[in-house]
């Protein structure tokens, strides 16, 4: 089995074990979404938000795990909107033929701004994130902005 399959397995277990302690931590929501990366899963047991998403595009393929804690977590804007603010660590392991490195890795800060429907039960988002690249090298680029549009579902 060669590393980078492994890394996913490892990172994968790693989330379903964290979903044991989610219970105890609020409010728990699953989503979706859609931008750069091309899809992301989203969990998010209260304050924490954790990503896990894939691009498609041809040549630079990767898979990205996100990991952020919400500083700000839903402040109320008005009786639908709401907005959140965290801080964040994030990597990326290409498959592609186009990539430079095979693991990309650093801080970000997702910044959020959601619609409740249904009362909260839907919620509807778009999320910023601008990071700083810690490794290889640390450097700020324009392609470690990720965006997503999507939606959540409560789950408790």
């Amino acid at each position: 089995m060669n590393k980078k399959m492994i890394l996913i397995l490892v990172l994968l277990s790693l989330i379903s074990g964290f979903s044991v302690f989610a219970e105890s931590l609020g409010e728990t929501r699953l989503g979706f979404g859609f931008g750069m990366p091309n899809t992301v899963l989203l969990f998010q047991p209260g304050p924490y938000d954790i990503k896990v998403g894939y691009d498609f595009t041809e040549g630079s393929e990767y898979f990205f795990l996100n990991g952020s804690y919400m500083v700000i977590n839903s402040r109320p804007i008005n009786e639908i909107f709401s907005g959140t603010l965290g801080i964040g660590l994030f990597g990326k392991v290409s498959f592609g033929d186009e990539n430079e490195n095979d693991f990309i890795g650093g801080l970000n800060i997702p910044m959020t701004g959601e619609a409740a429907l249904l009362d909260g039960f839907l919620e509807l988002f778009a999320t910023v994130a601008p990071a700083v690249e810690l490794f290889p090298k640390p450097v700020f680029t324009t392609r470690a902005i990720s965006w997503w549009i999507g939606f959540s579902i409560m789950l408790d």
